[in-house]
């Protein structure tokens, strides 16, 4: 049973703030959320321009983004310095052909020089049974000396390391053959000791006495006899 309370006798009343009737209450919901959703789009906006702003004037952070990539395949992975390389050649090749053992391997399959060759067989020619010292009769000191010969043995012997040199030693033939080969293998021995003085090896000299044998001058003469008590040598 419904009441209305609204008298209404024909004459138009301005509706009652107070109306029992049973309606929906009007929201203005639709104000309410095209507001909401308008300063949602403000903020969003401001952060987008907030963000490409610090972006473009932050150079390390355009950098570290720009380097960054999605693909992980793209993704470049610091690896270890390379060699340096010198006009296709890395340092390290070039540094063993400069080395002294590569140049020493290239020359020994190369062989020796031939004019190298020629020279040294020249010089043990011209060396090979010269007569660098003569000695006093009966001793085995020097009466003479070739200076110019003993310095072209010990200049030969120190070019080739692997040279040695044997001594002959010689008598005249003065007095009794047994000391006259005692005398000559002293006198071996006296030239032997004068090359070790030079700073020659002894492993290097060999000295043996050959008494009276192989004179190169007569023993029937005073001036023979004095070129028969010698040394010669014998480069090997």
């Amino acid at each position: 049973m419904a009441f209305d309370l609204n008298k209404n006798d024909g004459i138009k009343t301005a509706p009652s703030k107070f109306d029992l009737s049973k309606g929906e209450i009007e929201k203005p919901a639709g104000r309410s959320r095209g507001w909401l959703i308008g300063l949602f789009g403000i903020l969003v906006g401001g952060a987008g321009i907030w963000y490409y702003a610090a972006g473009k004037t932050d150079p390390a952070a355009k950098a570290s983004t720009s380097n960054v990539s999605s693909d992980p395949a793209s993704v470049v992975v610091p690896a270890e310095p390379a060699k340096e390389k010198v006009s296709g050649m890395d340092t390290m090749a070039l540094a063993q052909v400069k080395s002294p053992i590569i140049k020493e391997d290239s020359i020994s399959k190369t062989g020796p020089n031939p004019a190298f060759a020629k020279l040294a067989i020249k010089a043990l020619k011209a060396l090979n049974h010269t007569v660098p010292v003569t000695f006093v009769q009966g001793s085995s000191s020097f009466a003479s000396t070739n200076n110019s010969i003993i310095k072209r043995i010990i200049a030969y012997l120190i070019k080739n390391p692997e040279a040695s040199i044997h001594l002959d030693g010689y008598a005249s033939s003065d007095g009794p053959i047994a000391l006259n080969e005692q005398i000559s293998q002293a006198r071996a021995d006296a030239f032997k000791n004068h090359l070790m003085a030079l700073n020659i090896e002894a492993n290097r000299i060999t000295a043996t006495g050959k008494g009276i044998e192989n004179p190169i001058a007569s023993n029937h003469t005073a001036s023979g006899r004095k070129k028969n008590r010698r040394v010669e040598i014998t480069l090997l």
